[in-house]
């Protein structure tokens, strides 16, 4: 099932925090910055879609 947008800024936030305390293998730190990258672009997605949506909505 897909994550919503609130899921998914979380566990952008878990990656953020394991990233900055230092204690991740070098492999380990770019396993979590390509799933970083991958959970923005997911994000972005979905706030374009909203952004449709009540841009639709504003015009009816």
């Amino acid at each position: 099932m897909a994550k919503n947008y609130e899921e998914l800024i979380t566990e952008l936030r878990e990656i953020v925090r394991a990233l900055e305390d230092g204690e991740t293998s070098l492999d380990e730190n770019i396993r979590l910055y390509e799933r970083g990258s991958l959970i923005v672009k997911e994000c972005e997605r979905l706030l374009e879609e909203a952004e449709l949506k009540i841009t639709e909505m504003c015009r009816e």
